[in-house]
């Protein structure tokens, strides 16, 4: 494997080589977006939103299996016992601090101190790593946009690892 820190090269080259070499995925395409989403103001005060975490930390509860890269989404109570798995991140590390790349403790604490109205009781969680992007809107962005719906939530967070 050649070395991957060769800070000259195109940054979207040594991703592409990374999966390619590393990870086995020989073909890929990025999705991508031309134009940021619309910005919608909270229909609530900060103080009064419910919010949602989604993370791309590949949580999942330590019993089931981990989520890998097709595109599934785990929704997770948010007082669950996670682990984590994850090809693009050291997990071990993250686990030290689990709020670096799945901050429920935070947003919880965020709630008791009045900056945020609550925690939505149900976290989405994907693996950060889904060479085929289109798999992702297909199978795990309707869930959670059901999810996050029938919960109320004023707002998502999006925490990627």
């Amino acid at each position: 494997m050649e070395d991957f820190a060769d800070d000259s090269a195109d940054f979207a080259e040594i991703e592409r080589r990374f999966v390619r070499e590393v990870v086995g995925v020989a073909d890929f395409e990025w999705v991508a977006f031309d134009d940021p989403s619309a910005r919608t103001p909270l229909a609530v005060p900060l103080s009064e939103a419910i919010v949602t975490l989604v993370s791309t930390a590949g949580a999942h509860r330590p019993d089931d299996r981990p989520l890998g890269a097709g595109g599934a989404a785990a929704l997770l109570p948010a007082d669950a016992e996670v682990q984590l798995s994850h090809v693009g991140y050291d997990t071990d590390r993250a686990m030290e601090d689990l709020d670096v790349v799945y901050p429920v403790r935070t947003l919880q604490r965020l709630a008791e101190e009045g900056l945020i109205g609550a925690l939505a009781p149900t976290v989405v969680s994907t693996m950060g790593f889904v060479p085929e992007g289109r798999r992702l809107f297909e199978r795990a962005v309707p869930t959670a946009v059901e999810r996050i719906h029938d919960e109320q939530a004023h707002l998502a967070l999006l925490v990627p690892a």
